[in-house]
């Protein structure tokens, strides 16, 4: 996978400093976790605190790959339903999982609060927005499925979903005032700096280029130093390059892509999102909408922006917006950018592992902000021995490459590309 340059609205608009620190010398840890993203600085966070000699070594920065490029909704449980969840990995590890993920938006907005993580956290509840009346029908079988545990989450009236969101042709939402809207650039690097302060040595532009197992360790190789630690966690999610290339037939990349405008006047706030909430939709090819503290006007959708077959997204965009949302007017779209999804072929996140103490999670399916918080914590519990394999959120595996995996890829992103181009027309 060809990486891009970070030029996304949360890293243009961030106000923290990007802290680099080389790793240059040699380095005995217990524990090495291998990526900067909200997974890696989780684990590394919790380990420091349980007083493990940690270091975590990051490529760029904190955030650089999908942590600083998401849409920033810090929502509950994962794309598919919990009885789907059941389906595919057990029943009874399913009602593990869906417990665990139900809280995850509990871990973040508490570890924002413990640290004070400056990072626009607003926890008001997203809403998941039905475009049809077959997307109504699947919002309401998730909403029982959901609130099986309890009345967790709630289904919006056409009026009551208008009222939040302004938008025109939604006729009913999910809400679910678990989950809330961040920054997630900032809330990445402030997890790293928490971690930092813990007692993790955090090295920043400092790529694991190599990793061998000799002498009951693990040595990994940087530019400039070396790691060498009993237990190891990769935590790159779509972002691997160099260290254990066998995983990436474990996952499909998919791109997400978003464009953002100016901050938006007064008057044009009041007729996008008044609410303030984070929202998707149900089309097969979603749409996302939010804005930010600075009232910009963000919009979402699966696919790379920055591919050549990417022609029509402006203009796809100007039309979703005058249909959608037409009392904001024309707006200017000064930010665009991509971020890499590791979509499982189950849509659950896989912890493989991989014989002698090395462990890695991926497979988030576009749901990385709260369960790789939740993921990165239990896994170093598990590392710490607190929690044993058969309490984990899921089951610890091998790799299991998918089957056809090129194809699959090819199918989301042709997919996307063309969905945009009917909408565009049409």
């Amino acid at each position: 996978m060809t990486q891009q340059v970070n030029n996304s609205l949360w890293s243009l608009s961030r106000t923290s400093k990007i802290h680099t620190n080389i790793l240059d010398h040699k380095e005995i840890v217990d524990v090495a976790i291998i990526g900067g993203g909200y997974t890696g600085c989780s684990a590394a966070l919790r380990l420091a605190e349980a007083g493990t000699k940690v270091a975590l070594l990051e490529a760029e920065y904190s955030g650089f790959g999908g942590s600083g490029r998401n849409v920033g909704l810090t929502n509950a449980g994962m794309w598919i339903n919990p009885k789907e969840i059941g389906k595919v990995i057990g029943k009874d590890r399913g009602e593990i999982l869906n417990q665990f993920l139900s809280t995850a938006p509990d871990l973040v907005h508490g570890l924002i609060d413990k640290h004070g993580i400056e990072c626009e956290a607003l926890r008001n509840g997203t809403l998941h927005l039905a475009h049809n009346e077959t997307g109504l029908k699947a919002l309401k079988e998730k909403i029982r499925q959901i609130n099986e545990e309890g009345k967790l989450v709630k289904l919006l009236s056409k009026a009551e979903t208008f009222e939040l969101t302004a938008a025109e042709n939604y006729i009913g939402a999910i809400q679910d005032m678990r989950a809330g809207t961040i920054q997630p650039l900032e809330y990445c690097n402030g997890l790293m700096l928490a971690a930092k302060s813990a007692g993790a040595n955090i090295y920043t532009a400092s790529p694991a280029l190599k990793i061998n197992y000799k002498h009951d360790q693990w040595h990994i190789k940087t530019p400039k130093g070396m790691v060498v630690a009993h237990q190891v966690l990769i935590a790159t999610n779509a972002y691997l390059e160099h260290i254990y290339p066998q995983l990436k037939k474990s996952f499909t990349p998919m791109y997400y892509s978003q464009m953002a405008t100016d901050p938006l006047s007064a008057d044009q706030l009041k007729n996008f999102l008044p609410g303030k909430n984070g929202t998707w939709d149900t089309r097969t090819v979603m749409r996302s909408y939010r804005t930010d503290a600075a009232g910009r006007l963000i919009i979402g959708t699966i696919g790379n922006i920055q591919s050549k077959n990417a022609l029509v997204f402006k203009s796809w965009a100007d039309k979703m917006i005058r249909e959608t949302f037409p009392k904001v007017g024309p707006v200017n779209w000064a930010y665009k950018w991509a971020g890499c999804i590791a979509c499982s072929e189950n849509y659950v996140p896989n912890i493989h592992d991989l014989g002698q103490g090395l462990y890695s999670i991926s497979g988030f399916s576009g749901r990385g902000i709260s369960p790789g918080t939740a993921f990165g914590q239990v896994m170093a519990e598990y590392l710490l021995g607190h929690v044993k394999s058969k309490d984990l959120p899921v089951k610890l595996e091998t790799i299991k490459p998918i089957s056809f995996n090129k194809i699959r890829g090819l199918f989301y992103e042709c997919g996307s590309q063309l969905s945009r181009f009917y909408d565009h027309v049409i």
